[in-house]
């Protein structure tokens, strides 16, 4: 039996066809592994963050107290508020422009309810008088009592012949035409001074060319205290008061 020649592959070349076997294998790598291109790359990392920012605009805590810082004083009894500037007290006019004379009146005059509060004051409150300031307006001339504290107190308001302290009756020396008394109640309970944080006002210092020549106001006695305003003569007058965040305010309006 003739033998058939077999065909052997020389132990050099099928050493490089193994060696370009296994380059092949290891450029291909693991089928579970998935591979990115240049191009896939380059748009994954193109793509936005998750925290782009919104078109809505977003409300914070500093806005929220912002807004309510801009809202209008209230008022807490029957003049009609208006937008306020600034820190000024609103004012009370008509709402057609025209100042209505008819809130006006020289008689005695006094809060809703008196001699109850306008409004529930805390215990805690602490009440205290501590700014006297004029200004003038169209048609009349306004006194403002700005208070420290919570909540709004209740008064009283008449023309007197003379001032006198609370409790003892002192005189309290006033040399003006006429003196318009206010006496507020719903202040510290017990009594308050100048130590306590009260101002106890001897006169008022600068008038700024209004009616008022005159400003006394008393330490607090059981929680009530007296405002006396002395003016040229007796004229027509409102009162209001207004709550703010800074603590309520005691405002009088005279005609001129």
């Amino acid at each position: 039996m003739n033998d058939v020649p077999r065909r052997t592959t020389p132990p050099a070349a099928l050493a490089a066809a193994l060696a370009a076997c296994l380059f092949a294998a290891g450029c291909v790598g693991d089928p579970s592994e998935p591979q990115q291109d240049g191009q896939e790359a380059a748009a994954t990392e193109e793509q936005p963050p998750l925290d782009e920012p919104r078109d809505e605009p977003v409300t914070t805590a500093s806005d929220e107290e912002s807004a309510q810082a801009e809202q209008p004083e209230v008022e807490t009894n029957e003049a009609a508020p208006e937008s306020p500037e600034g820190d000024a007290e609103p004012e009370s006019d008509s709402p057609n422009g025209v100042l209505d004379v008819t809130e006006f009146s020289a008689e005695p005059q006094e809060s809703n309810g008196f001699p109850e509060l306008l409004t529930d004051v805390p215990e805690d409150a602490h009440l205290l008088l501590q700014e006297v300031r004029v200004g003038i307006h169209e048609e009349y001339h306004r006194i403002v009592f700005e208070h420290s504290g919570a909540g709004a107190p209740g008064w009283s308001a008449e023309y007197v012949d003379e001032a006198v302290e609370p409790g003892s009756g002192f005189p309290i020396d006033m040399s003006s035409e006429a003196i318009l008394y206010v006496g507020v109640v719903g202040l510290e309970p017990g009594n308050a001074g100048q130590s306590d944080g009260h101002l106890e006002l001897s006169n008022l210092v600068d008038t700024q060319g209004t009616v008022f020549s005159e400003a006394v106001t008393t330490f607090v006695h059981h929680g009530s205290a007296s405002y006396y305003i002395g003016l040229d003569t007796a004229r027509d007058y409102r009162v209001s008061v207004w709550e703010h965040p800074d603590g309520p305010r005691l405002i009088i309006d005279v005609l001129v």
